[in-house]
């Protein structure tokens, strides 16, 4: 459920992130790990994708997040949301003990 306001006149930036967790980690942990992290400009995020193979180790499972960035007075660039995906990337690495999934 994405909780995402479209501010008309300015384009926003949509960030993808794939976190390797292991398997009993629920979406709503996720979701109240990253709503603590009140994100600078994020405006909403949904889950995208849940993927599980042999590649990715057992008990383990990626689940992949859509971060919605925007800003009502003018639009935004990349640079701009780098830190706070990254913040989040830490952070789930922390308390969540994910690993980042990289596109291969």
């Amino acid at each position: 459920a994405a909780m995402c306001m479209e501010t008309a006149g300015t384009a926003g930036i949509d960030r993808d992130l794939s976190l390797i967790v292991p398997e009993p980690t629920s979406w709503a942990q996720i979701e109240q790990m990253a709503q603590g992290l009140n994100l600078d400009r994020c405006v909403g995020w949904e889950m995208v994708d849940i993927f599980r193979g042999k590649q990715l180790g057992e008990g383990k499972k990626s689940v992949t997040l859509r971060l919605h960035f925007r800003d009502s007075d003018r639009t935004l660039r990349h640079e701009e949301v780098d830190p706070q995906v990254e913040l989040l990337a830490e952070r789930a690495k922390s308390t969540l003990g994910a690993e980042i999934r990289t596109a291969s």
